[in-house]
């Protein structure tokens, strides 16, 4: 009895020991940048089970008995080792993002996966990333940031676009670049309406097994844009601004003073003829105007282009409001964007509204609307405003005596000798964008892993544009003034409803399985009016009923449309063998009855080896992840006129009873139909791998790709006989090979220092491997062999001509001209003399990113660099070699002409008429071709984040001030203005370097 006494004590006294030391603990997870709460994070104490998930506020309880360590994690963030002590009673827990977490959600098509899962090829980057840099087209801060992709830009000035390329030449003809996703909007064209501030993540599908999703548009890659929404549990108020000044990058070194610049004019008309036009002043009658000679006599220099540009401010507003709070969450922006331009009467104006809700109508359903509407502003200046400034006498006057822009008068044929360039920038081409792009979605749960989601989007887009030409510039001259006025714009309509259902089968199998249904339509109309004959320019084109001509009008409208089914699984065995399979069928209205139809299946898989058993401890404690990706799919590329297989008709009218004509149509001469054509398809094979290093401090991404396009659309110029010019065609095929590498590394992190570098570098090599039956060249830029249109093909520059030289394949040519090769040594220089001078594609590009910090005091340094490719810089030779056919201006290397006395030159005599170029039937050869390499600092930024504890008390989340500046240095051999940009290199608008203060704030 003793002994049962004694134990039940004993029971007792435990039990109340347990009691007493058991005790409930609260807690809240939060991001330690913005303090919101994160939702549902896990608290796992180590050894034990049971693990606890924060609510929609972020917050926690957990019983624990005694001193316990709890593992805190959340998606995408670090995780963080936590004690907890018997005495705690409410803790506050600050993770910090982890931009390369294996748990990071990757957007795929129509849905959502984690990194660690991905079977295909996809880089991505955070709406933190893109800001770092001012633009106004989300392109431009993607260039050099993913691998495989490449973004030039289509000029400096404000508003110009932007031309993308994923993974090599995808097309001849037609080539529209990658579609782009937008919250599940399939839209085309410039994305410059939506504010960079306002993007959560971009998700860029590189190869046909990611792609395949989108079928008939993914020929050129996807890019998906997922913009930002509120985060649950809290209410933030964000504002990020900048302001900065943009000055002129010289280009070239021109002549600048009134001797040289008279000699060389005076030399170029001697050469012609010594004996009829020596060197004496006696020329300047013949050579310059009145106008000339009263600036020479005056010592008056004309600085054209200082007249035209100056230092021009950028600013840019966005304030932000996220309330994230109950079942309804919202996310509202506006954005002030305003860009001057280096040339006066330039300028970019954007205004922009976004707007994200959500709301849980009940457990089961959820409604949400996404909506970004931009009004755009942009005054672009005439392309021939500054090659002119660059080009035209510094002798002529800028104004005329009653102080307006002159307009020189020709006496003897009484036409307009130039169009001053300032006259140019008061007329600017102004284009007025309106954009909503918006979708209505709904989401409801029929079973527990069943989920139904029906959307409705829209894309709207109106363009106007307005042009007038006064009298006082060439194009106006003789007709009294032009004016142009155009409309364009168009409709997108798009529905698409999906299925998604999750399973698992066990512990080792799980399925994700989603099928659908899509419909895309577009209504697209155009119309413009050209007329002259004005009384007066000062009302432009405010009122064309002025004009006495209506010289066109015209108009066009279209539509098109696709309807499509689609389909996914993805199969995991044991979370370390994944398999992806795809398949989509388009039918689009562009393609005739026989052809409407494409297929467009693709497979993927990944192998985490790193989950293997076999992984021992060791390896695990170096390697933290390491994956191998392999898959093969099929996109195509419905990249055609509209009208494409149609055979145009044009007004007619015929003599029935020989005299009264009937009006009516007959088929026009230009387009021959094709009913026959079908789908542009491309198979492509990806392999890659993943790895991580010690805790993902290193990380290294692989992919090799090879594409073989088929089927191929031309538009193949005919035969005269064939009464037509062109037809559309379905050429052979062309392939692409090529490798991307991403590289991360945290070199150094700690408390006080972090460093973090990424690093990318991409290849390809594209060659048409066949053409029509019996037909290896439909050009000299077309050939098997060779990437379509990257060819510099011209004659083999050999010296100039010395005295006591064989001038037999010449005989007009002297002493100081170019001599080219002849290259079949035939005797005569004709046009099978040309050959391949140069390549346009480089051999590799990408990007490097530094980021230093120290404290709060934080510096990022991005350069990008280019290599292995050749640029036809024929604007060089133009300003280098003296002749009034191409310029009057000159830069200062082109005083070394020949001369007996000076025969070691490349720069040939100066000539009036061209004569030295004689020897070239296209006045060119490859001494205008130049190496393109180049490495541009593209932004260097030092920033400063107040600590928290000062912010507190005025209950403020955070705030940063920086100051950057944009492409500081450009390291290069190219002579050119800018080896970012080919196009034969002429002066277009000025490349620019941008100083500017910026503040970020959240409260």
């Amino acid at each position: 009895m003793k002994k049962i006494l004694l134990l039940t004590g004993m029971m007792l006294s435990l039990l109340l020991h347990t009691v007493a030391q058991s005790k409930t603990i609260k807690g809240k997870v939060l991001d330690a940048e913005t303090k919101t709460p994160l939702s549902p994070a896990s608290i796992s104490p180590v050894g034990k089970a049971n693990a606890v998930t924060t609510d929609d506020q972020g917050s926690f309880s957990i019983t624990l008995e005694e001193k316990t360590i709890v593992i805190v994690s959340y998606v995408g963030y670090e995780s963080k080792s936590v004690t907890i002590l018997p005495t705690d009673t409410n803790i506050e827990v600050l993770l910090t993002r982890d931009a390369g977490s294996l748990d990071d959600v990757v957007v795929i098509g129509y849905g959502k996966q984690k990194k660690k899962d991905v079977t295909s090829a996809i880089s991505s980057i955070s709406g933190k990333e893109l800001r770092e840099l001012p633009v106004t087209n989300i392109n431009s801060a993607l260039q050099a940031r993913i691998p495989g992709m490449q973004v030039t830009s289509a000029g400096h000035q404000p508003g110009a676009g932007t031309n993308v390329r994923i993974r090599g030449v995808n097309a001849i003809n037609e080539s529209s670049g990658p579609i782009y996703v937008v919250d599940g909007n399939i839209v085309s064209y410039d994305i410059r309406e939506i504010n960079p501030n306002d993007i959560e993540s971009i998700d860029v599908l590189k190869d046909a097994s990611a792609a395949a999703i989108y079928g008939s548009r993914a020929a050129e890659g996807v890019i998906i844009i997922t913009t930002r929404r509120a985060s649950a549990g809290k209410t933030t108020v964000s504002y990020d601004a900048y302001y900065g000044l943009q000055k002129r990058i010289n280009t070239y070194n021109f002549v600048d003073n009134i001797d040289d610049y008279v000699h060389l004019r005076r030399k170029g008309l001697s050469d012609e003829d010594p004996v009829a036009w020596p060197m004496t002043p006696d020329l300047d009658t013949i050579l310059f105007n009145g106008d000339e000679r009263r600036n020479m006599a005056a010592g008056h220099w004309t600085d054209w282009v200082g007249a035209i540009t100056h230092v021009a401010p950028q600013q840019s507003h966005t304030l932000s409001v996220s309330n994230g709070f109950g079942k309804n969450k919202f996310y509202l922006s506006g954005n002030y964007l305003n860009q001057d331009g280096i040339i006066k009467g330039s300028n970019f104006e954007r205004i922009s509204v976004k707007a994200n809700m959500e709301s849980e109508v009940s457990t089961k359903l959820k409604v949400g609307i996404n909506s970004n509407y931009s009004h755009i502003k942009n005054n672009q200046v005439s392309n021939e405003a500054f090659y002119t400034a660059v080009t035209i006498s510094p002798l002529m006057s800028i104004y005329d005596s009653l102080g307006n822009p002159s307009a020189n008068i020709d006496p003897s044929s009484g036409n307009l000798l130039f169009n001053n360039p300032v006259t140019l920038t008061l007329a600017p081409q102004q284009n007025v964008d309106d954009r909503f792009i918006g979708n209505i979605y709904a989401e409801y749960k029929i079973l527990k892993n069943l989920q139904f989601r029906s959307s409705f989007g829209i894309d709207v887009y109106k363009n106007q544009r307005f042009e007038y030409y006064p009298r006082t510039t060439s194009t106006g001259f003789g007709k009294k003034g032009i004016a142009k006025v155009q409309n364009f714009g168009w409709r997108d309509y798009l529905w698409e409803n999906t299925l998604a259902y999750n399973f698992n089968i066990g512990t080792n199998h799980a399925f994700d399985m989603l099928a659908g249904a899509t419909y895309q339509k577009r209504r697209q109309e155009w119309n413009f009016e050209e007329a002259s004959g004005f009384p007066t320019d000062q009302l432009t084109y405010k009122n064309m009923s002025l004009a006495s001509n209506r010289d066109v009008i015209a108009s066009d409208y279209d539509v098109w449309s696709v309807g499509s089914l689609l389909a996914r699984v993805i199969y995991k065995f044991k979370n370390r063998y994944i398999l992806n399979g795809t398949i989509r069928r388009d039918g689009s209205s562009r393609f005739g009855p026989e052809n409407v139809y494409g297929y467009f299946p693709s497979v993927s898989a990944a192998w985490r080896i790193i989950d293997e058993p076999f992984i021992g401890l060791k390896t695990r404690s170096v390697i933290n992840d390491a994956k191998i990706r392999i898959g093969y799919g099929t996109v195509g590329n419905q990249d055609i006129p509209i009208d494409a297989i149609f055979t145009q008709m044009i007004p007619g009218a015929y003599p029935f009873n020989g005299n009264t004509q009937t009006a009516g149509f007959q088929l026009g001469t230009g387009q021959e139909g094709n009913p026959f054509l079908k789908w542009s398809s491309q198979n492509q094979f990806n392999v890659g791998f993943d790895v991580a290093f010690y805790n993902s401090r290193l990380q290294l991404t692989f992919d090799y790709y090879n594409k073989d396009i088929r089927d191929l659309l031309l538009q193949n110029y005919l035969a005269p006989s064939q009464g037509f010019d062109f037809k559309w065609i379905n050429v052979a095929k062309m392939n692409t090979t090529g490798i991307d590498l991403g590289f991360k590394a945290s070199v150094v992190k700690t408390k006080n220092f972090d460093w973090q570098m990424d690093i990318n570098w991409s290849k390809y090599k594209t060659e048409i491997r066949k053409l029509l039956p019996g037909v290896d060249s439909l050009s000299p830029y077309l050939k098997v062999g060779e990437a379509p249109n990257s060819l510099i093909v011209d004659y083999i520059y050999d010296g100039l001509y010395q005295e006591g030289d064989n001038f037999s394949l010449n005989p007009d040519a002297r002493p100081g001209d170019v001599r080219v090769v002849d290259l079949d040594k035939n005797g005569i220089i004709n046009q099978y003399d040309r050959t391949i001078v140069g390549r346009t594609i480089p051999k590799g590009w990408g990007g490097i990113w530094n980021y230093v910090r120290y404290k709060q005091i934080s510096m990022t340094v991005f350069a990008n660099y280019t290599y292995g490719h050749d640029i036809n810089n024929k604007a060089y030779q133009d300003y280098l070699y003296y002749s009034s056919r191409t310029a009057t201006r000159t830069i200062k290397e082109g005083l070394n002409y020949w001369t007996p006395e000076n025969t070691t030159t490349d720069v040939p005599r100066p000539n009036q008429f061209g004569r030295s170029l004689r020897g070239l039937p296209g006045g060119t050869s490859s001494f205008m071709v130049q190496k393109g390499d180049f490495i541009r600092i593209r932004n260097i930024t030092l920033a400063y984040d107040v600590p928290s504890k000062l912010l507190a008390k005025a209950k403020i989340n955070s705030l940063r001030a920086y100051t950057q500046v944009v492409e500081p240095f450009l390291f290069t051999k190219y002579k050119g203005v800018d080896p970012e940009i080919g196009a034969n290199q002429y002066d277009i608008y000025p490349r620019y370097r941008t100083f500017l203060l910026g503040i970020q704030l959240s409260f």
